[in-house]
């Protein structure tokens, strides 16, 4: 099943620090640690969550919701409660 152009879908991984986000495909992983080492501060206490296709972030509650909603889940391997970047891939 197709979800429709329209739908919202979780796009990548993200993390957020004040006006600071930080995108790639998986949390912490190299494209991330490239980036914050660019930004110049620590970004370990950031909030991890997602992006959706129109740049909005999503913390890991609210990106579940959105990636079943989306059938975007291949196999379920967190908290049952929370989105991880396995869960898609």
């Amino acid at each position: 099943m197709t979800a429709p152009r329209t739908q919202r879908r979780v796009v990548c991984a993200a993390l957020k620090k004040g006006s600071v986000l930080i995108c790639g495909p998986r949390h912490f992983d190299f494209t991330m640690h490239e980036q914050i080492a660019r930004v110049g501060f620590n970004m370990r206490d950031a909030e991890q969550g997602f992006i959706d296709q129109w740049g909005r972030f999503m913390d890991r509650v609210e990106a579940l919701e959105v990636a079943k909603a989306a059938n975007q889940i291949m196999v379920k391997t967190g908290p049952d409660d929370q989105l991880f970047s396995e869960d898609l891939y």
